[in-house]
């Protein structure tokens, strides 16, 4: 991790396991300071049904980000926003953004019914999912198995900086 640039930490409060991501202030800058401005933000990671190892947390105001740094074919350890204002067929019928989280290999991100869609890369975990950060992936893959996992995703203010209460919390 490069301490000059922005970080983020994401922890699940009920077990510790927590894990650092850097901001790719570089490659997407709106996106970045969009999800700056949203942390800390605390919800149930919902586990992917039609992308693969993917967990992601569903904001409560959804806003459109700048499409920067898209990607379909993400890599384990890599932070995605995701937007889609429910125009099409199927969802919601109303506007819906996530935060992403890639937690192993073979992902390839699809929408409602599978549709192939893209999100835009905005931070990414340092070292290798399967030797650096196992007992993360593995807590991500508890939402597969045991159902919505809460995870805290905050800005990193370094040891003994105080952290604040999440602007969105979605514990139910």
């Amino acid at each position: 991790m490069n301490p000059e640039r922005r970080q983020l930490v994401l922890t699940f409060p009920a077990t510790g396991e927590s894990a650092q991501a850097e901001l790719l202030d570089d490659e997407a800058p709106g996106v970045c300071q969009r999800v700056w401005d949203l942390l800390p933000v605390e919800g149930k990671m919902i586990h992917g049904m039609y992308s693969g190892a993917e967990v992601f947390l569903m904001l409560d105001d959804p806003q459109p980000a700048p499409r920067e740094n898209l990607v379909q074919l993400p890599l384990p350890g890599e932070l995605l926003y995701f937007y889609d204002e429910s125009t099409g067929a199927v969802g919601a019928r109303k506007p819906v953004a996530e935060l992403v989280l890639v937690y192993g290999r073979g992902v390839v991100l699809r929408a409602h019914e599978g549709v192939p869609t893209h999100c835009s890369l905005f931070a990414r975990i340092a070292g290798d999912w399967k030797y650096d950060w196992t007992k993360f992936a593995l807590a991500c893959r508890k939402a597969r198995w045991e159902g919505p996992q809460v995870m805290r995703i905050e800005r990193f203010l370094g040891p003994g900086m105080a952290k604040t209460e999440p602007k969105e919390k979605r514990v139910d």
